[in-house]
């Protein structure tokens, strides 16, 4: 009598040592030192002072904390030869929507020049009245829809592509694997502040993971987009 495997990556192998360094600092120290406090020195002055350049700062911390785990993961995966379908993402994609992609950015990009007219008239705000991490001015907005696709790429390869199907391949069960990338997302966004934050984090964990999982792991370049869309909505906020 044999057995088919519907999800072969379900099956337990054994990850290099790169691949684990990558699992840890994505899971273990990029979450620790997010929410270790590190990044309230910077977020204080933002909230209290209404500091425009502390807002600057955080966006590049921001931006630091994402990039270096997504460059041990790509050495981690060329490492070993995989490549990025390993993972679950088809990078051509982007390439065939590039059309559909190129006007977006460019809406987006007069929505950013346009925006700060329309909430404020001629004199910009300390702080945005939406959320005070959002952006206020025309370059700050510019330079969200880059953070934008930080977040998208990063996060989405990082917590759903990169650990998702690593930790499969030890624990057997994606769903085993799931609660710990979602505990570990939660953390990416620094110390809940309150449940509300909580859940919101969670639910995003959640609502990320779990297609990713019924997608049998592919097609996280959608994934991507969705989060990319989700997170430049910002430019659009008073």
């Amino acid at each position: 009598m044999t057995t088919t495997t519907l999800n072969p990556q379900a099956t337990t192998q054994r990850l290099s040592s790169l691949t684990w360094t990558a699992l840890v600092v994505t899971l273990v120290v990029y979450p620790a030192l997010y929410s270790s406090g590190i990044m309230s020195g910077i977020v204080g002055p933002i909230i209290v002072d209404q500091s425009r350049a502390h807002w600057w700062y955080f966006w590049l911390a921001n931006m630091l904390f994402h990039w270096l785990p997504f460059a041990l993961i790509w050495l981690a995966i060329h490492r070993t030869g995989e490549g990025w379908k390993s993972i679950g993402v088809d990078w051509g994609w982007f390439w065939r929507v590039r059309w559909w992609a190129g006007t977006l950015f460019v809406l987006l990009a007069i929505a950013a020049i346009v925006m700060p007219r329309i909430h404020y008239g001629d004199e910009l705000p300390g702080i945005s009245q939406t959320v005070f991490l959002a952006p206020v001015s025309s370059v700050e907005r510019l330079w969200v829809i880059w953070g934008a696709v930080t977040a998208g790429v990063a996060e989405e390869v990082l917590f759903r592509g990169f650990a998702l199907t690593r930790l499969t391949r030890v624990v057997r069960s994606p769903w085993l694997a799931l609660p710990i990338t979602v505990i570990a997302f939660i953390f990416i966004h620094g110390t809940p502040r309150d449940p509300g934050s909580l859940i919101a984090y969670a639910g995003a964990g959640l609502a990320f993971g779990i297609p990713f999982i019924l997608m049998k792991m592919k097609r996280l370049e959608i994934l991507i987009a969705i989060h990319f869309l989700i997170d430049a909505s910002m430019v659009l906020a008073p």
